[in-house]
C-alpha cells in the first residue's frame, strides 16, 4: 500500500513520513538536515542531486526525520543494512530506492525502513538502513527492494552490531600490528 496521498487543496502529495537529506564529507563535517520535506514535489524536485555528482569521499543520506544516520541511533542500534555494491547503475537504483522508501512500497515493514545512504567512493556503494535483524522483516525487505530494482544480482545484509565488532577488531589489529613494528 503506498503512503503517498494528494492533498487536494494544495494539490501537493503528502508523504506519510518526513525525510531529511543529510551530507558528510571526507573531512568528517557533517551537514544535518540539508532540508527535510512531507511532500512528493518538494522531495524529488528541490533537494535531490545524483549521488554521482558528489565529490569522492562524501556521503548522502536520506532517513526519516526523526532518525540519525548513525548506528548510535536508537532506531538502528538493533537493525542492519542491505548493501549494494558499485555496478554501474547506482544512480538508477539511489532514484529508484529513494521513490520507493518514501512511497511507502515495503508494506507491510514501512515502519521498519530507517533510510538510505550512498557512500561516494572508489568503490561506491548504497546501503539500506532498517531497524530490524529478524529473519523474515529481512529477508521480505530485500526481496521487495530486488523486485523495486529488477535485479537478480546478490546484495549482502549486514547486523549494524557485527559490521562494528569487526571494525573495532581490525583497527586493533592495525593498531597492535603498528605497535609491534614500532617495538621491533
Amino acid at each position: 500500500m503506498a503512503l503517498i496521498v494528494k492533498d487536494e487543496v494544495s494539490n501537493v502529495h503528502l508523504l506519510n513520513d518526513s525525510w531529511k537529506l543529510w551530507y558528510w564529507k571526507f573531512s568528517g563535517t557533517v551537514v544535518p538536515d540539508v532540508n527535510w520535506t512531507d511532500n512528493l514535489h518538494g522531495f524529488i524536485f528541490n533537494h535531490i542531486k545524483m549521488p554521482s555528482m558528489l565529490t569522492t569521499g562524501c556521503d548522502y543520506s536520506v532517513f526519516k526525520s526523526d532518525i540519525k544516520p548513525m548506528w548510535e541511533d536508537p532506531t538502528n542500534k538493533n537493525g542492519g543494512r542491505w548493501l549494494i555494491k558499485d555496478n554501474g547503475l547506482l544512480d538508477q537504483y539511489w532514484m529508484d530506492i529513494l521513490l520507493s522508501m518514501i512511497g511507502g512500497m515495503y508494506d507491510p515493514y514501512n515502519d521498519n525502513i530507517c533510510g538510505i545512504v550512498y557512500n561516494r567512493r572508489q568503490y561506491s556503494k548504497i546501503s539500506v538502513w532498517i531497524s530490524s535483524c529478524d529473519t523474515n522483516i529481512v529477508n521480505d525487505i530485500g526481496l521487495k527492494l530486488k523486485h523495486y530494482l529488477d535485479t537478480k544480482e546478490k546484495f549482502k545484509f549486514e547486523k549494524h552490531s557485527e559490521f562494528w565488532k569487526k571494525k573495532i577488531n581490525s583497527h586493533k589489529k592495525i593498531y597492535l600490528g603498528q605497535m609491534t613494528q614500532t617495538n621491533v
